[in-house]
Order: C-alpha cells, then structure tokens, then sequence
C-alpha cells in the first residue's frame, strides 16, 4: 500500500457558536436583575458603549458610524436593516431601554433605608446573656454554650466538654446550661427533641391548660414520640388504658410545639425578593404583557470613540481593527438585548394565549402546556423557549408565577383534552379539605372520584400528588370525636 501527502477541497457543515452568539444567548436567559449587572460590566470594558438618555442627532444613524469605520456597504446596509436605531433611540415610548428610574423626577432614597445590621441567632443568644444575673465565670460559661448552639436552636456539644473548657465541674456547666434553656425561644439548648419538646411544654403550665393534658402530653414525648409520628393513637391508647379522645388531644397539643426554634430566626439572611422580568395586566377582555426592562438606562454609542473612530488614520491598523472590534460589540450587546425583550414579549404573549382560562378562572383550569407548543407558536427553536423562560418570573392578576411553572404535564380524560397537573393538585387539596375528619379518603377512593369527573388518574399518581402537596396520608388526617 502506498502511503504519501496529497492537498484536496471539500465542504463540511458544522455548527460553530461565535462569541456574538454565546452574548445573545447569555443575555436571553439571564433574568432582568442579573442582566443589569452584565450591562454594567459591559459598559465598564467597551468604551463605545454610553449609559444616558442622549438622542442620536437627526439624519445619523449608526450605519453612519460604520461607513467611517470604513466598513463596506454591505455591511452598513446590513446593520440598518437589522433594527431601525434612530427609531429606537428617538421613540421614549418602547416599553424597552427608555432612560433610568434616577431620570423621573423621583425623589432619591436615603442611605439610611440601605445601610444597617441585623443580628443572628447567636448575637440574640448573647444579648439575653449579657442581661442575665450572672457573675463573670458563668458568663464565660454561657458564652462556650453558645458558641456550641447551632442553628435549630440544638446544643450539639457534650457538657463535660465545655466544662472541660471553662475549668469548672460539669454540674456547674450544667447550672449555667439550665439559665440559658429559660432563654427565647423557648425549648433553646436542648440536647435532643425529647428535652427541647418539654423545655416547650413545661412552659405552657402557666397558660391555663389543663395539669392532664399536660401530664399525658408529658408522657406521650417520653414514651411514645415515634408511634405519634406514625398515627398510632388507637395503639397509644390502648397502651395507656386511656381514651383515644384524650391521646389526639394530647397529640395535637404537641403539634403545636417547635422540634426547631432556631429555624425562627434567619441567621443573618436577609429577606429574599423576586424581581418579576414582566407583568401581565388586564385591561377590559385582555392581557396585555409588558416586560420590565424599562428600568435600565439606555444604551446608546459614545460619541467621543465614534468621532475618534472616524479621524483615526487608516494606515494605524491596529488602532482601526481595535476600534471596529469594540463598535461591533457594542451595536451587538444593544441588538441582543432588544432580541431578547422581543423574545420574551413573544413567549409570554403566546403562554397567555393557550392558559387563557387560568387568568380568567384559577388554577384548576391550567391546560398542559409543552415549550415545543410556545415553540411552534411563536416560530423559534424550542431550546429558545426554554432560556426565555429560565429562572424568571411573571406578576400577573392572580399572583406572582415562575414562567415554568405555565409548562405542565398533562393527564388523560375522557374529553380528549388533558388536564395539567396543577390543576388535579388542586382538586385533590379540595377534595381532602371537604372530607370528613371522622373517616379520611384514602388514595384510591380520590382516585374514583376524579374518574368519575372524567379524570384518568391512579392511585399512585394520587399518592404522589399528594405528598407533592405535603398532604398527610388518610391514616394521619383520621380525627377521633
């Protein structure tokens, strides 16, 4: 066989992602609150990129920008057909980049509504400390049992180990481990749920609830913590020698103490809030979307770097090549970001369009709903859907949604037409909420009465809504009287 070099043509088709189109992907599935961000960071390193509401002069657009560039008609002709900039730039109206909120002759907001500190857990812990009548030895000994309280309130450290620590005996660690368990929120620093469930009960003696109920909840944390989480109060009655009235009442007194009290505070996290990326109104019979990217300022190119660019001398290429280079990324960034407020309008208008009776009448009538249906709706690729609709959220008239959460699965009925998921979750809620506590519907008598609605479900799709729904199963919701 004979071997050797040989130079030949062929063409070959593949799919290549340029930097432009990685940015105009970036940029559509970031949500409104992020993508701010990535346009500060943009403007920081392109200097032809200007935040502020100047207006383009009349009788110059951009293609004006790229003839003294230099580059060739075609091109120019191909980024004034792109997007008509002078219209975009002139027209205060677009629902898009139409200038800053710090333009509206809206009063600023005070530092002092930003700036402040909120404590923790641990910082409330010690400020009860401090206030305590305590010598200073104690003190150190209180401060060594917080330091070992995590954040659901629990002590998770061996009292002979801060003893240890401290240089004292552990039964006057123990004393001090006493002080601090009288500390808000009740039932803190205990060592397990059996202690922190007591420490909680022992408190309520003074709030006029009977010394029985007391008592039989007393030894119902003691003995029988587990068959109380399982239901079994036939069993613990039984067990007992007392009336299965009592054991629920009992039970549901317990049920009303917290196995976590630390969860009560946030450990420093602040509150966290939704920015919606667009808002859907009624007005008269319609919805009418609007995406909330009207906050940011407008983009819009330097006039400083453009007229640079039209007196750079020609011959300094490198200058030129740098120059076109950042023009070009920052015509593109503007054009992506209108792509993608386009593309949202348009999925969120389609997604109004086919769950038309959920605005209208609720959730039980949410209709199952597929990216590729949007897709095929709008005329985009279905993965262009699914980055529209990645991680943003909706305000609408009946509340605020995740965009995903419109995309449903759907199950079967005798009508043809499916029905979402959601929409039979909420079914089963209602239909748990109307049962009788005295005799619960197990999962497959709900599952007989949504067939008889027309709805195909089985038990176990039931079962798994249900606990999706964090529904009790019937030998839990069972009520005795």
């Amino acid at each position: 066989m004979k071997l050797g070099y040989e130079m030949s043509l062929k063409q070959v088709q593949k799919l290549v992602i340029t930097p432009e189109l990685r940015q105009a992907i970036t940029i559509l599935q970031l949500p409104w609150i992020e993508l701010e961000q990535y346009i500060s960071e943009e403007v920081m390193e392109n200097p032809f990129l200007e935040l502020g509401d100047k207006v383009e002069p009349a009788g110059q657009d951009l293609s004006d920008v790229r003839e003294e560039a230099g580059l060739s008609a075609n091109e120019a002709e191909e980024a004034r057909h792109d997007i008509d900039w002078q219209l975009y730039f002139e027209d205060a109206s677009d629902i898009g980049y139409i200038g800053s909120r710090v333009n509206r002759n809206q009063p600023e907001p005070s530092y002092e509504s930003f700036i402040g500190s909120e404590s923790t857990f641990h910082d409330y812990l010690t400020f009860q400390l401090r206030i305590s009548p305590l010598d200073e030895d104690r003190m150190r000994i209180g401060a060594l049992i917080i330091g070992g309280i995590d954040d659901d309130g629990y002590l998770r450290m061996d009292i002979s180990e801060i003893a240890d620590m401290a240089g004292v005996s552990p039964e006057e660690a123990a004393k001090v481990l006493s002080i601090i368990q009288q500390f808000d929120p009740t039932g803190v620093g205990a060592r397990t749920l059996e202690e922190c469930l007591l420490i909680q009960l022992e408190s309520l003696r003074s709030t006029g609830i009977s010394c029985d109920k007391l008592e039989l909840a007393e030894r119902l944390i003691k003995e029988h913590l587990d068959d109380i989480a399982q239901g079994g109060f036939v069993k613990i009655a039984e067990a007992l020698g007392v009336d299965v009235v009592e054991v629920q009442e009992a039970c549901d007194l317990i049920k009303t103490l917290d196995p976590k009290p630390g969860r009560q505070y946030s450990g420093g996290r602040g509150p966290a809030y939704i920015e919606p990326d667009a808002s859907i109104e009624r007005v008269g019979d319609e919805y009418v979307v609007t995406v909330h990217d009207v906050s940011a300022p407008r983009l819009s190119i330097n006039p400083v770097y453009r007229k640079i660019l039209g007196q750079v001398d020609p011959q300094q290429d490198g200058a030129v090549d740098y120059l076109k280079s950042k023009l070009n990324s920052a015509l593109w960034l503007i054009r992506s970001i209108e792509q993608r407020r386009q593309t949202l309008q348009k999925v969120i208008e389609s997604i109004v369009k086919f769950q038309r009776d959920f605005f209208d009448k609720g959730v039980k009538h949410l209709k199952p709903l597929t990216l590729e249906d949007v897709a095929r709706e709008i005329g985009v690729h279905e993965s262009t859907v699914s980055r529209a609709t990645q991680g943003k959220y909706v305000a609408t008239p009946r509340g605020m949604f995740e965009l995903k959460f419109f995309f449903t699965s759907g199950i079967p009925t005798v009508y043809g037409k499916g029905a979402s998921s959601e929409s039979v979750k909420k079914m089963i809620r209602e239909i748990i909420e109307g049962e009788d506590p005295n005799k619960p519907l197990s999962d497959r008598a709900i599952s007989e009465m949504l067939r008889e609605k027309g709805i195909m479900i089985s038990r176990r799709t039931v079962a798994k809504y249900r606990e999706e729904e964090r529904i009790a199963p019937s030998t839990l919701r069972k009520r005795f009287s």
